[in-house]
């Protein structure tokens, strides 16, 4: 029997910032908890979205699928959506997929970029 890892989602408001506390791992069976928080926020009117994923512990493809989606329907709709503090497991499946950019911004692109030069 498989055990789905727990993912705890801790929503605050921040002056005019909603801010996601994200807990755990954020996977295939889990993403669809910071989805539903995601439309809880913007279902009450919130324009601006930080999310913290610093004690985010795993994330897979399912879990960058739902922050990528996030950051698209962001831009479509012309709210922010911020990543912020990723976890070193969040930096590393960022990298991995070329994904640093679009969810951390130019910035911290070109630092992952850099970082995969000094490795290689």
């Amino acid at each position: 029997m498989r055990i789905s890892p727990l993912l705890y989602v801790d929503r605050c408001q921040e002056g005019t910032n909603t801010v996601m506390v994200l807990t755990g791992a954020l996977d295939h069976d889990s993403a669809h908890l910071f989805t539903a928080t995601m439309a809880e926020a913007l279902s009450a009117g919130v324009r601006s979205v930080h999310v913290d994923l610093s004690a985010v512990a795993f994330c897979d493809c399912g879990g960058l699928t739902a922050l990528l989606k996030a950051a698209l329907d962001a831009r479509t709709k012309r709210w922010e959506f911020r990543v912020q503090a990723p976890s070193s497991a969040v930096l590393r499946l960022l990298a991995l997929t070329g994904s640093t950019e679009t969810l951390l911004g130019r910035q911290h692109g070109a630092v992952a970029h850099k970082n995969d030069a000094e490795a290689a």
